[in-house]
């Protein structure tokens, strides 16, 4: 995972502002730029269009300015910022900017400011997600004023696809941030599966246990060859069970103080499709973490 440039989605929520956080700590592992963009809106017909324009002379001078400060900030910090202003759809400027720069990653704020983007999931992130070939880092706003870290990694996977890209993600993280890796397969259940013998739930669970255990080590024998600081990495594998896959991986998570999920976007209901699958974009909503996903 080579990360030479972060585009870093800023809307004015608190969110965004929580996710320069998450860009500033990458930059300062990896190294790379960070380019900061702001979308002002332009509907393409407005009954009121001069009272629009000015609107939005007005929001493009004050978003400069909250530009300029960071870029001053983050310059004495010994970091590359350029913060721009762009006008149209937020979610397609996001993602046209990001494949004309090669960003290597987008960093936003699970919710926005917007009245849509306040419920659930935020609506332009969403469509980022669905429409994006970078990884994107989803950052919810952290609670406690704590220094920001990224110790423990979880990477939930399906056995039945053959996918490593959110493992290997993973791992490159893991190498720079020197933090622990977190392996997970949820065994889904309906209802009417627990009238099955505990003996054969045992028997799947330790199935899973074994199959997850040797991917994962299978990779990083595979990693380790051309990297030796992968050798030293701690990875663990668990397989569980439960009703849901989603919050299973979520209850995990804040069970095991996860700092970061890293996950597919899509699993494996349904039609595989170039939008997020059910269980990736309800992980997304109800994890306690920032969540990094990308698409496999």
């Amino acid at each position: 995972m080579e990360i030479q440039k972060i585009l870093w989605a800023y809307d004015g929520s608190k969110e965004s502002e929580e996710a320069l956080s998450y860009a500033v700590f990458i930059a300062k592992k990896f190294g790379p730029e960070i380019m900061g963009i702001h979308v002002i809106p332009e509907p393409e017909k407005l009954l009121y269009e001069s009272e629009f324009r000015d609107w939005t002379v007005k929001v493009e001078e004050r978003i400069k300015s909250q530009l300029a400060s960071i870029a001053n900030e983050l310059t004495s910090q010994g970091l590359n910022f350029q913060g721009l202003v762009l006008k149209g759809e937020p979610d397609k400027e996001i993602v046209e900017f990001a494949h004309r720069e090669k960003a290597d990653l987008i960093v936003m704020g699970k919710r926005g400011q917007g009245l849509i983007d306040r419920m659930l999931t935020g609506s332009t992130t969403l469509r980022v997600l669905r429409e994006s070939n970078a990884p994107v880092l989803i950052v919810k706003r952290r609670e406690e004023k704590v220094s920001l870290d990224i110790r423990n990694i979880l990477v939930p996977i399906d056995i039945s696809e053959n996918s490593d890209s959110a493992l290997n993600h993973a791992i490159d993280l893991a190498v720079k941030l020197k933090a622990s890796i977190s392996v997970l397969y949820v065994l889904s259940l309906h209802i009417y599966d627990y009238e099955i013998p505990y003996s054969v739930l045992d028997d799947l669970i330790n199935a899973s246990s074994i199959e997850i255990s040797r991917r994962a080590e299978e990779i990083k024998l595979k990693r380790q060859a051309a990297d030796n600081e992968v050798a030293k990495l701690e990875i663990n594998t668990e397989a569980i069970h439960g009703l849901s896959t989603a919050i299973s991986i979520v209850d995990y998570a804040s069970k095991n103080d996860s700092d970061l999920i890293v996950i597919n976007t899509h699993g494996r209901r349904g039609v595989k499709r170039l939008i997020l699958g059910s269980v990736t974009e309800k992980v997304i909503q109800e994890a306690h973490c920032a969540v990094l996903a990308l698409k496999p």
